[in-house]
């Protein structure tokens, strides 16, 4: 039931995307500049928000993994300790980033809106590693979803870095704030003015939330939703690109070009020999009875 809900969707929705790809990328061509100038208000506080934490759902899964290992009775108590401690580095490192950002911004207490984000993640991390923990099913299942997102991230680093040593891009903000437009260049210009504009790196990490689809293809109840899901997916990273522009840090094809590669490399790994067998695997492991919803 899950595969036949994935091959439903899938054909409509990746020719949309196609469609809308190439829309924004032309679009970016001929307006990158104008849009850039139209929409830049770096004070605005939902923009500021999603610049300090917006970019979590990439990396995430990395913290999940070893919380999945830390829960894993199997393992050696060392191990454990071990695990939960690196889970625990991270997050420390996720949450410092943001507050410095916010406070660099000047955003309104930012003390606490990071203690807010991190104490709803910290509860929700909390529920959700006790549900898995109850079963060597759901804890197999937590560890596919994380391990593959990890994956996933491993994977943005290197494709997006790579695009931006390639194209060179200066931002919008760099050219304001020295006055001068001249070194702008169009997305189908690489090795431009120097910068790391192209492709955005933040509207990258908000593709991770497309870990949700993951999820979809461990649980039949969430497999029935996966239009849903995608739906709220590209809200997320749409949302997430919208407010780069708005800070000035990207122009529209830096956002655009960032979610279609995410996007491949999304469909590319979940497509791969590897993520089926593993797939196949976790879903053969259940100690549910077959064809009831986890």
């Amino acid at each position: 039931m899950i595969h036949m809900a994935r091959r439903s969707f899938f054909k409509p929705a990746f020719w949309a995307g196609v469609v809308l790809f190439a829309a924004g990328m032309a679009a970016g061509a001929l307006w990158d500049l104008p849009l850039g100038h139209a929409l830049y208000a770096p004070a605005s506080l939902p923009a500021i928000l999603m610049e300090a934490f917006g970019y979590y759902p990439l990396y995430l899964p990395a913290a999940g993994l070893a919380l999945c290992a830390m829960a894993d009775k199997r393992l050696a108590l060392p191990w454990r300790a071990l695990c939960g401690c690196a889970a625990l580095a991270g997050c420390a490192a996720l949450a410092w980033h943001s507050l410095t950002g916010l406070r660099r911004r000047g955003a309104p207490m930012p003390a606490l809106f990071t203690c807010a984000v991190w104490l709803l993640l910290a509860v929700g991390g909390a529920l959700a590693l006790r549900r898995v923990g109850a079963s060597a099913a759901r804890l197999g299942r937590a560890r596919f979803v994380c391990f593959w997102g990890t994956v996933y991230f491993a994977a943005e680093l290197i494709a997006i870095n790579l695009l931006k040593l390639v194209w060179a891009r200066t931002r919008f903000d760099d050219m304001l704030a020295a006055g001068d437009f001249s070194r702008f260049t169009s997305w189908l210009q690489p090795f431009g003015q120097g910068g790391s504009s192209f492709p955005s790196g933040h509207t990258a990490s908000a593709c991770g939330i497309f870990m949700l689809l993951i999820v979809c293809d461990v649980s039949a109840r969430f497999a029935r939703r996966r239009g849903l899901v995608w739906v709220v997916c590209w809200a997320y990273v749409a949302g997430m690109a919208l407010s780069r522009m708005v800070m000035g840090r990207h122009f529209l094809s830096d956002t655009v070009m960032a979610a279609g590669v995410m996007a491949v490399l999304f469909l590319a790994l979940t497509h791969t020999g590897a993520y089926r067998k593993s797939l196949a695997a976790t879903l053969a492991f259940a100690d549910t009875p077959p064809g009831s919803a986890p």
